[in-house]
């Protein structure tokens, strides 16, 4: 199923979110490109994009939930994943004073790979709420980012 085709079955807001959710999950699918092709098919003002924004934000957060709850350990992983998060923890256990401005920087900007970052977060412990709360926002920020710079350039 297309991006297109899930604006038309479920329409704008709830294809965003789907998108979101999925692109969290698959790093072959950009949440960033849709959100940048919306924008122009649809004409969106920049102020006008706030539900959108706020829908792919969330659609990130509900993604990546199962990321952060894995590597917490409460769902039971065994085989080559289990040794890929015990790796990521073994990795990232050096930012254990630093994770909520790395979790919240990648959120933004990307970098580290956010994917790899919320996979941390679980795997640091970082509490559930306030890895919400940070990834959440930091997605809005970025999204809203892209949505703006989209409609500013379009005009």
């Amino acid at each position: 199923m297309t991006a297109d085709q899930l604006v038309a079955d479920f329409g704008i807001y709830a294809g965003t979110f789907v998108v979101a959710v999925v692109s969290s999950l698959v790093p072959l699918v950009s949440i960033d490109l849709f959100l940048i092709g919306i924008t122009l098919a649809t004409g969106t003002a920049p102020g006008a994009g706030v539900p959108i924004v706020l829908l792919a934000a969330a659609g990130q957060v509900v993604g990546k939930l199962p990321v952060y709850f894995a590597a917490r350990g409460v769902t039971a992983i065994s085989g080559r994943q289990r040794a890929r998060i015990e790796r990521v923890r073994a990795w990232v256990a050096r930012w254990q004073r630093s994770r909520h401005v790395v979790l919240g920087s990648s959120a933004v900007l990307g970098l580290p790979p956010f994917s790899i970052i919320s996979t941390a977060a679980g795997a640091l412990a970082i509490e559930l709420r306030i890895f919400c709360v940070i990834v959440f926002g930091g997605r809005a920020l970025r999204f809203a980012c892209v949505v703006a710079a989209t409609s500013l350039a379009r005009t």
